[in-house]
This record gives structure tokens, C-alpha cells and sequence, in this order.
């Protein structure tokens, strides 16, 4: 495409060359700023990347959210997060402990009681917004042994 608009401009660059030299001067300015603007290769503005990491876990129930308090939530007690990265992708070790794991809209919650051993699928985003979600999660067998040393 544009090799054949250049073509388009040498064909009458040739024809007005013999209109005379001021002419010839105009039309090879107007070449190249045509050419050089048509040659630019513009890219739209980089798209924040996604970065996320998503962990298997286990651990036992501590809470469940009460429909008739929005501030309750999902929280668990899970074992360490040995492979946990940071924003920065970096290794960030995380502990045992207690935390919400804020469940997915599509993630059920019935069958599951305080107390309950799960295995669940956490998925942290740290770009282009902090945001976490628990995208799946099951009940194991209440005699599932945890280790939350």
C-alpha cells in the first residue's frame, strides 16, 4: 500500500519537475514529510500486563460469610505458602496462618462448614489491581492432617 502511493507521488513529482525549481523544491519537501509520515509505525500505549499467581492450598475453615453481614467473609487457616512470589515476581515465603480468601462469584460456598479441612485454588493479582480470589475450593476428609507449624 504504501509503495504504491509513493509511486503516486514520483509519477507527478516527475511531471511538475519541469514546472520549475521552486515547484520541484515543494513537491520533494511534501515527499518526504508523506514518506516519513506513512513509514512512522505507531503502537497504542503499552496495556497494563496482568500479574497474577495462582496457588493450591489446604487448610481448615475459620469463618464463612453471613449474607446478612457483608463485612464477614471466608477466612482460612492455611498451611504455608512456600512458593508465594511478590508483586515483583520474587520469592515471598508465607507462613501458616489465618487470612480471607475472598471467594469468586462462582465459587459455592453450601456444603462447607467451620472446621472443614479444604483444598482450595487461590489466585492473587497484583497489576494492574490488587485483587484476590478464591477460584475454587473442596472439602477433603475431616481427618486430613494439616501441618500449620
Amino acid at each position: 500500500m504504501l509503495e504504491g502511493a509513493l509511486q503516486g507521488v514520483f509519477t507527478a513529482f516527475k511531471k511538475l519537475n519541469h514546472a520549475g525549481p521552486a515547484t520541484a523544491l515543494m513537491v520533494s519537501v511534501l515527499m518526504v514529510l508523506f514518506a516519513s509520515a506513512c513509514s512512522e509505525e505507531t503502537t497504542p500505549a503499552d496495556p497494563v500486563q496482568s500479574v497474577a499467581h495462582t496457588y493450591t492450598l489446604r487448610g481448615r475453615i475459620v469463618s464463612l460469610p453471613d449474607p446478612s453481614n457483608p463485612a464477614s467473609e471466608l477466612s482460612i487457616h492455611h498451611e504455608a505458602i512456600n512458593h508465594f512470589k511478590s508483586a515483583q515476581g520474587d520469592p515471598a515465603p508465607m507462613n501458616a496462618m489465618t487470612m480471607p480468601f475472598p471467594p469468586a462469584p462462582s465459587v459455592s460456598l453450601e456444603d462447607l462448614a467451620v472446621g472443614d479441612a479444604v483444598e482450595f485454588v487461590f489466585r492473587m493479582q497484583w497489576e494492574p489491581a490488587v485483587e484476590m480470589s478464591t477460584t475454587s475450593i473442596k472439602k477433603l476428609p475431616a481427618d486430613t492432617s494439616m501441618a500449620f507449624e
